[in-house]
C-alpha cells in the first residue's frame, strides 16, 4: 500500500487564523514563503529560524527573521496546524536552514 502524504502537504499552501492574525505557508515558483498577515518571509533565504517550546497542555511556536521574533503563537498541544507547520519548517533542506 502506498503511503499517502499528509493532506496539508499536498496543497499549494495552508493557513490558519491565530488570534487576530492569519499565518501560513504558500508555495511559489521562488520557493516556500511563510506569511503573517501581509508580511512574507522567503524560506529559501538563510536568515530565519523556528523553535517550539512544548508543555503539557500548550505549545509555543516562535518564528525568527534575521534574529528578530516575527511570530510567537501559544496553542493547545493537540493543535492540528501548528505542529505540522513546525515540522515543515524544521525539516527544510539543510542547505537553506540556519545553523
Amino acid at each position: 500500500m502506498k503511503k499517502e502524504e499528509p493532506k496539508w502537504m499536498a496543497r499549494q499552501g495552508f493557513y490558519a487564523k491565530a488570534g487576530n492574525d492569519f499565518v501560513g505557508v504558500r508555495l511559489t515558483p521562488d520557493g516556500p514563503k511563510l506569511f503573517v498577515n501581509q508580511e512574507e518571509y522567503e524560506l529559501n533565504r538563510p536568515c530565519w529560524d523556528v523553535e517550539m517550546v512544548m508543555g503539557r497542555s500548550f505549545n509555543i511556536v516562535n518564528f525568527y527573521w534575521c534574529g528578530e521574533a516575527k511570530l510567537s503563537i501559544r496553542c493547545r498541544a493537540d493543535n492540528e496546524l501548528f505542529m505540522p507547520l513546525y515540522d515543515y519548517l524544521s525539516c527544510q533542506s539543510p542547505s537553506i536552514r540556519p545553523a
